[in-house]
């Protein structure tokens, strides 16, 4: 008899299927909506058994999801109930009040055995979407299938809402990390080309767009210059140039106003200028302003929203608080850039002043002292031979040294002339222009009137102007005739220096300062800018109007007391 053996096979155990409640708290634990979605509806579609399953949610952008094999009129319908729902949660707000069973509609396809069921999603009582599902031909809804949809359906509504909250927390605390590191970087660098092209791509990342550029405006050639780009085609865009009254970005820095175009293709405004010359394909545009105290200086363009969706109202919002911060960091480039072309500005006009008096002192005092001395050795060895013409030596002495005292005031009267912190402008004025006229071979007419009353700062300031336009004849105009000339006018107090000397062209001369020694001109103007005046220079080589003529206009002084009678 054969042995029965003892033993069974034993067969591995199945793992268990995951229950509802599993799939519930695993859809909880999600974080992206997307993925929820997908997930949910690939539960329902399974727990329903049926064919196939689409999820419209609308929040702060819309959400499309489907699961299963569609057959095509199912597809057709379900997609023209999604438009209807979209453009009716884009218009209004649709509430449910109250509602504690979901209203689900099942209808039938003409022609066809499909069923369709459709189930609103709500966030509390706000529809934000709906649920589709088709079921086979044959297959009914059982109350309790129904009731175990709808409650579905409320919780994915819930639960989506919240997931949506979380992405946009998310979001919001992204570009709150972006604001910190471009502020950091503000106050950290003045290398504005790297901050504006790790502003770009910080830019970029956050908004999730494939490209993203900065344009400023050549106001003289009126055109677009791309300054930074970030992107895949981002060299080949490096000074890229585009006319204002063409593309996106181009209505965009004549109006002022952000544009989202999500399909660039079909806007009239697009302009395919710059993708033939890259070789980049545009598909979606936003594009907002860059503003300094009010006026337009360029264009901050994202190029290729990476999400199906495509830019939105919170993308224009995070743009244009970017593109506040890349304004403020040009404007402190520029102002930094500034400050160093004003450092430069008075480190060369020092070395200039220095230069002017080693050559004057070389010229005036220190030549009558060296006169002086080799004087005192003549007339030593002169008092030695013949006393009697020693008396007429003593005479030529003392003139020398009266020349060499009056030069040496003359040069401490240029560099910081007392009298006009004692006695105001008008009496610098006319000391200056005497000591003009017992040293220079020029005739000097000056119009003189009662004293104006400028503080020190802007005197001081109206006199050096008055005295660089002296030098600036002296060196170069060999004029027979210099006018200075004060007159206030029609609440404007107007300071002239003109000459009948050689004149020069004013544009060439000014277009080539920088290879130039000298920035008399540049001077001047700087100095009428920090008084808030206005300098006209106007230049004629030609006779019979040859000469130059440098007019300094500015508002009004106060009017000065009159000084108490004693």
């Amino acid at each position: 008899m054969a042995e029965l053996s003892s033993e069974k096979s034993v067969q591995p155990a199945e793992a268990p299927k995951p229950s509802v409640v599993d799939e519930l708290f695993e859809l909880a634990a999600t974080r992206n909506l997307d993925t929820m979605l997908r997930k949910a509806l690939g539960m329902v579609v399974r727990i329903v058994g049926a064919e196939a399953g689409s999820i419209l949610v609308q929040t702060q952008s819309t959400h499309r999801v489907r699961s299963g094999a569609f057959r095509q009129e199912a597809l057709n319908r379900i997609e023209y109930w999604e438009a209807v729902i979209s453009r009716r949660l884009q218009d209004a707000v649709l509430i449910i009040p109250g509602a504690t069973t979901l209203p689900t509609s099942i209808s039938k396809l003409a022609g066809s055995q499909l069923a369709l069921v459709n189930v609103p999603l709500l966030q509390d009582t706000k529809v934000i979407g709906s649920l589709s599902l088709v079921l086979s031909p044959g297959q009914e809804l059982a109350e309790p299938q129904q009731n175990l949809l709808t409650r579905i359906a409320k919780g994915m509504g819930q639960m989506a809402s919240l997931v949506s909250d979380l992405e946009l927390a998310q979001q919001r605390l992204n570009q709150m990390s972006l604001f910190y590191q471009v502020g950091q970087a503000l106050v950290t660098t003045f290398d504005i080309n790297k901050l504006l092209s790790d502003t770009m791509q910080l830019a970029a990342d956050v908004i999730d767009a494939g490209a993203a550029s900065l344009m400023l405006i050549d106001e003289e050639r009126e055109e677009l210059v791309f300054e930074v780009s970030h992107g895949s085609r981002s060299k080949m865009l490096r000074q890229q140039r585009i006319p204002l009254d063409e593309g996106i970005a181009g209505w965009v820095a004549r109006n002022g106003y952000p544009v989202i175009v999500n399909d660039a293709r079909t806007d009239p405004r697009f302009s395919h200028r710059v993708d033939v010359r890259t070789g980049f394909l545009t598909q979606s545009i936003a594009a907002v302003p860059l503003k300094i105290k009010g006026r337009i200086i360029g264009v901050l363009e994202v190029l290729n929203k990476y999400s199906g969706a495509g830019f939105n109202q919170e993308d224009v919002r995070l743009m244009s608080s970017i593109a506040a911060q890349a304004a403020i960091a040009l404007e402190n480039a520029r102002l930094y850039q500034q400050v160093r072309q004003e450092r430069d500005h008075i480190i060369k006009a020092q070395e200039d002043v220095r230069r002017e008096l080693a050559r004057k002192l070389h010229d005036g005092p220190v030549q009558l002292l060296s006169a002086i001395s080799m004087s005192l050795d003549h007339l030593e060895r002169l008092n030695e031979v013949k006393p009697e013409a020693v008396h007429n030596e003593i005479n030529a002495l003392r003139n020398l040294v009266r020349q060499a005292t009056r030069d040496a005031r003359n040069v401490l009267f240029e560099l910081r002339p007392i009298i006009l912190e004692t006695q105001g402008l008008v009496a610098a004025l006319e000391e200056y222009v005497n000591q003009l006229r017992s040293s220079e071979s020029f005739d000097i007419h000056f119009k003189t009137i009662e004293e104006v009353g400028y503080d020190a700062k802007v005197a001081g300031t109206i006199f050096s102007i008055a005295q660089e336009a002296i030098n600036n004849i002296k060196r170069h105009a060999n004029a027979r005739n210099v006018w200075l000339l004060l007159e206030p006018k029609n609440n404007r107090f107007i300071v002239t220096v003109r000459d009948d000397g050689e004149g020069f062209d004013v544009e060439k001369i000014e277009a080539s300062y920088d290879r130039r020694g000298s920035f008399g001109l540049i001077n001047m103007r700087e100095r009428a800018q920090l008084i808030e005046a206005e300098l006209h220079i106007q230049s004629r080589q030609d006779a019979p109007n040859r000469g130059t003529s440098i007019q300094l206009i500015l508002p009004a002084p106060p009017v000065v007391p009159a000084k108490p009678k004693v």
